[in-house]
C-alpha cells in the first residue's frame, strides 16, 4: 500500500467511525487459510516480496500465495470442519502466479487448486476429487487482502494494553514462566518485547478467562519464538482449542521465526515467516519459507472496533497507526 492509498484509507476509517466487517471472519477470506503469503509493496508501488510459500511440511488446512508456491507438500487433510471454510469457495490452494515447475501436491478434502501460470502436478486422494483451475478470475483479490491486513496489523498495534506482563506466577505454576495476566472476559491485550517472546528460559503463560480473545503485540524487527507457549498453565495445543482465540501481532517485524510449538493466529504482513516447529492456526505474512507441520486451527476470536478498546480519541489512534505505517513502508525495500 503506498502513502496516498494509506492516507485515503485512514480518511475512510475516520469518517466511518470504526472498523466494520462485512462478516464475522476476522481476517476476511484469509480466515479460511492456514498459510497466506501476501507479498509487500514499497512506497513507490513496487513489489518487494512476491508473496511466495516454500514450506515442505504437511499443511492440514489451505494455502494462498500472492506469488508462487515453490515446494511440494500435502495439503487439506483437515478441511470441512473449519468455521470459515466456506469463504475459500472450495479451494485448497490459491496462487497469484502459479506453482513452481516440477512440484507435486497431494490434495485432500476434494479441494480445488487455482494456478494460472505454472501448474505442477497433483494427486487428489479423496472422492469427490478436486480439480486444477488455470483460467478465470482469482478466488482471492490479493491486492485488497494485502491492504486489509496491512491496516489491521497497524490498528491492532495501536490498542492500549489492558493486561499485565510479568504478573505473579499462579499457585502451582512454574516460577520460570513469564505470566501474561488479564481479567477481561471479552478482550485481553498485551505488549511483549522481542526478547520476552524469544526467551527459552521463560515461556509465556497466558492467564485469561477461558473464551476471551487475546491480542499480543510483539515488538521488534527480527523476532524468534524460542520455546512453547502455555495457556492457563497448560501447554497450548490445537486439540483442546486453547489457541483459536489468541492472536500474535507483529506490526513492525521484517522476519519472524517459530522455533517452539505454536498454536494461535500470527499476523505479520510485512515479514518473512519461517520455522521448524509444529504450528497450528492462521499464519499471515509477506512471505513464508520452510515451516514445521501446519495444523488447521482457524482463529475465531472477536476483534472489536477500535473505539471500544482505545481510550484516546479515535482520530489520534489512526494518525498514530498511519505514522507507524509510513515508517514501515520506508523500511520495506530493505526486506528483499
Amino acid at each position: 500500500m503506498n502513502r496516498r492509498s494509506l492516507f485515503a484509507l485512514l480518511l475512510v476509517l475516520v469518517s466511518s467511525g470504526g472498523v466494520g466487517r462485512a462478516d464475522s471472519a476476522p481476517f476476511g477470506v484469509a480466515s479460511a487459510f492456514s498459510l497466506v503469503a501476501l507479498g509487500t509493496i514499497d512506497s513507490h508501488g513496487n513489489t518487494v516480496l512476491g508473496g511466495t510459500i516454500g514450506t515442505q511440511a504437511d499443511v492440514q488446512g489451505r494455502m494462498a500465495a500472492a506469488g508462487l508456491i515453490t515446494k511440494s507438500t500435502t495439503v487439506g487433510s483437515k478441511l470441512g470442519s473449519d468455521p470459515f471454510g466456506s469463504l475459500a469457495d472450495g479451494y485448497a490452494i490459491v496462487t497469484g502466479t502459479g506453482i513452481s515447475s516440477g512440484n507435486y501436491f497431494n490434495v485432500n478434502g476434494g479441494g480445488k487448486v487455482y494456478a494460472p501460470t505454472s501448474h505442477g502436478g497433483y494427486n487428489w486422494n479423496e472422492s469427490p476429487r478436486g480439480s486444477l483451475v488455470t483460467s478465470g478470475p482469482s478466488p482471492i483479490d490479493f491486492n485488497s487482502l494485502r491492504s486489509f491486513m496491512d491496516t489491521e496489523t497497524l490498528i491492532l498495534a495501536s490498542f492500549t494494553a489492558n493486561g499485565t506482563v510479568g504478573a505473579p506466577t499462579p499457585k502451582g505454576g512454574n516460577p520460570s514462566w513469564l505470566v501474561l495476566s488479564g481479567t477481561s472476559t471479552t478482550l485481553n491485550v498485551f505488549t511483549v518485547s522481542a526478547d520476552q517472546f524469544a526467551s527459552a528460559n521463560h515461556p509465556l503463560d497466558i492467564q485469561v478467562p477461558v473464551g476471551s480473545t487475546v491480542v499480543i503485540n510483539v515488538q521488534g524487527t527480527n523476532v524468534t519464538l524460542g520455546t512453547g507457549i502455555y495457556f492457563n498453565g497448560q501447554q497450548e495445543s490445537d486439540t483442546n482449542d486453547d489457541g483459536n482465540k489468541i492472536l500474535f501481532n507483529f506490526a513492525g517485524a521484517s522476519h519472524v521465526t517459530i522455533d517452539g510449538q505454536f498454536d494461535g493466529a500470527l499476523l505479520a504482513p510485512f515479514a518473512i515467516l519461517t520455522g521448524g516447529s509444529q504450528m497450528g492456526g492462521n499464519f499471515i505474512a509477506a512471505q513464508i519459507g520452510l515451516t514445521g507441520e501446519v495444523h488447521n486451527d482457524e482463529f475465531s476470536g472477536t476483534i472489536p472496533t477500535v473505539p471500544n478498546v482505545v481510550p484516546e480519541p479515535w482520530t489520534l489512534a489512526l494518525v498514530g497507526s498511519g505514522l507507524l505505517a509510513m515508517a514501515i513502508l520506508a523500511r520495506r525495500k530493505r526486506i528483499a
